[in-house]
């Protein structure tokens, strides 16, 4: 009984590859595949490094309050950013 259960198993252990090795190896490509194209954008040099101050309201409202000369340098900062054209 116990051999003939092993005899079985190990025989579908052999067989299923057989029949997924066709269809798996198989790499054609089709007409989408050959349009695809990375396109790359360019950022001016000045933009290195530069990344925009995202704030959230509640601490906008805290700088207002307690530090507003921060939070205008914050705002000038993301200014000149978009103007350079590093982000919208």
């Amino acid at each position: 009984m116990l051999q003939h259960n092993f005899v079985q198993r190990f025989g579908l252990f052999c067989v299923l590859p057989a029949f997924l090795l066709p269809g798996g190896c198989q790499t054609t490509a089709t007409a989408w595949t050959k349009k695809i194209s990375l396109h790359k954008t360019t950022l001016p040099t000045e933009c290195s490094g530069w990344e925009k101050m995202l704030i959230k309201s509640r601490t906008r409202y805290d700088l207002a309050r307690y530090d507003p000369q921060l939070l205008m340098n914050i705002d000038a900062h993301n200014l000149r950013g978009r103007n350079l054209g590093c982000w919208k």
